[in-house]
């Protein structure tokens, strides 16, 4: 999927947020690194070491004080991450009612208000997850892991390599099964738009069916309508998790890899205890960024298609 460059422009009105984000993710990522490592050595010591539970108080409350710490961290990331949709929705919003008090009441009868209405309420909505998660995980997915390897490599450098050589294969299938569920989504969002056109056409010309005598027959037409609408939600949904479940098994797969090769170099002795076992705790959390742009890859390109409709608007003579 391709980003909008007018969505991107408008990132210019959040830039504190979105710094402060960013700067929150990829302090999670040195988090994460310094926990696998302070886990380690407690295991170390204690299981191999043999050293007593008094001697290892230091290093499980250094332990206990980064997960508490990082913790915060997260929770910092995910209000700062919707304080970056706020201020963009409210501009959109806004653009969008002057310009429809710039083009006066003729412009209102040549559209269809339901659907204006719906770009106006749900399309703007449509764009919080974008702005919050989507744009946020894609700078975080290109940053995060080269921050593991470059800590991963010094200590192993064969599973750095093949850490390497793994990671592309979640964006490779993430684009694959995107390209059928963008297609879905476009779908979805014309039949929403129409949706909401229609019915709310059929209300303000109620009165007038009724008096004719022909108001019972929209009541199957509006059915037939919602259930064209679910089945393109459903198809939508079904794509999701199809992807969700590949990204989870090729992650699974690659984690299986590196753990794999040093069980076995470890068994031959070419490898450390502590060593292996650092590598093998970073493993899952170097994966977990390209999982999670997988997982909010389906909220950005409903938020793509809702920011097409919304320019559509804005732009129009």
């Amino acid at each position: 999927m391709k980003l909008d460059p007018r969505l991107l422009r408008l990132l210019d009105k959040s830039k504190l947020a979105f710094s402060i984000t960013i700067a929150l993710g990829i302090s999670g990522g040195v988090l994460a690194i310094a926990q696998a490592w302070y886990f380690t050595r407690i295991v170390n010591c204690v299981f191999l070491e043999q050293q007593g539970f008094h001697q290892a108080i230091p290093l499980l409350l250094t332990l206990l004080i980064l997960i508490l710490i990082r913790a915060l961290v997260a929770w910092g990331y995910e209000v700062s991450g919707s304080a970056i949709a706020k201020p963009i929705k409210c501009f959109l919003r806004v653009s969008l009612y002057q310009r429809i008090i710039d083009k006066g009441p003729m412009f209102l009868n040549q559209e269809s208000t339901g659907e204006l209405v719906n770009t106006a309420i749900e399309g703007v909505e449509a764009l919080d997850k974008y702005f919050s998660q989507y744009i946020p995980q894609i700078v975080l997915a290109g940053i995060i892991p080269l921050i593991y390897l470059i800590f991963i490599v010094p200590v192993d450098w064969v599973s750095g390599l093949v850490m390497l050589l793994t990671a592309p294969l979640i964006p490779i299938f993430m684009a694959l099964i995107g390209n059928k569920a963008q297609d879905l989504t476009r779908r979805q969002w014309i039949s929403l738009s129409r949706m909401s056109a229609y019915f709310l056409d059929v209300l303000q010309g109620l009165p007038t069916l009724k008096s004719l005598g022909r108001s019972r027959e929209q009541v199957g037409i509006i059915f037939r309508v919602s259930q064209q609408y679910t089945q393109t939600t459903m198809s939508v949904l079904r794509i999701a998790f199809l992807s969700a479940m590949t990204l989870e098994l090729v992650a699974t797969l690659s984690t299986a890899v590196v753990a794999v090769q040093l069980g076995l170099r470890l068994l031959y002795g070419w490898i450390s205890f502590e060593q292996a076992l650092f590598i093998l705790a970073l493993a899952p959390e170097y994966y977990l960024p390209l999982r999670m742009l997988g997982i909010r890859f389906h909220a950005g390109m409903a938020g793509v298609e809702a920011g097409k409709r919304i320019f559509q608007w804005l732009d129009e003579e």
